[in-house]
């Protein structure tokens, strides 16, 4: 399923030189964009007890989904990357294990944590770290299974942050009405 899904995709790979262009874009220049909008949208994000909370929601999610699960599976799994078992030059190399997408991890994470902020540009940054994973599927650094697994990863390490942080911890203390 997994190779048969990666053949469907990569085939687009080489089809045309826009479809190329905008493939190798798109799975590799695309995150500086999505990494740029993310740190404006947390700026200027209300107040400063929302703009911690954020930051650290960000942080957390990243060092538990990356930092941890990410790198564990790294170390102890190493999945050749679809260039190297199926012996083709991709436009440009990756060395480490193909499971799970580090850049899946990565801006699948902000995605979640920008959903937070605004679900409508949530959504947006859903679709773009997907559009991502995609891209870098159809340039042949990647298996499918690899995005979806580091969509995955990301998503339980939010979720592990937003057990541990929780928005209403930080929410702006309202004085209390003085009665007499």
């Amino acid at each position: 399923m997994d190779l048969t899904l990666f053949q469907i995709l990569h085939s687009i790979f080489g089809s045309s030189k826009i479809v190329d262009f905008l493939a190798i874009f798109t799975a590799k220049y695309l995150p500086y964009a999505l990494v740029l909008v993310a740190i404006i949208f947390i700026f200027r994000n209300k107040s400063w007890r929302h703009k911690m909370w954020v930051l650290l929601t960000l942080t957390f999610s990243l060092l538990i989904s990356y930092g941890f699960f990410s790198a564990i599976i790294h170390y102890f799994y190493n999945k050749p990357r679809p260039f190297t078992a199926l012996g083709f030059t991709p436009p440009f190399p990756e060395t480490t294990s193909a499971f799970p997408s580090n850049h899946a991890t990565v801006f699948f994470t902000i995605a979640y944590v920008m959903f937070l902020i605004n679900k409508k540009y949530g959504y947006w940054f859903l679709s773009l770290a997907l559009l991502n994973g995609l891209a870098r599927v159809i340039v042949g650094v990647h298996w499918p299974i690899d995005i979806l697994g580091g969509a995955l990863i990301a998503l339980i390490g939010f979720l592990i942050t937003q057990k541990i942080f929780p928005e209403s911890d930080f929410k702006e203390v309202q004085p209390e009405a003085v009665t007499e």
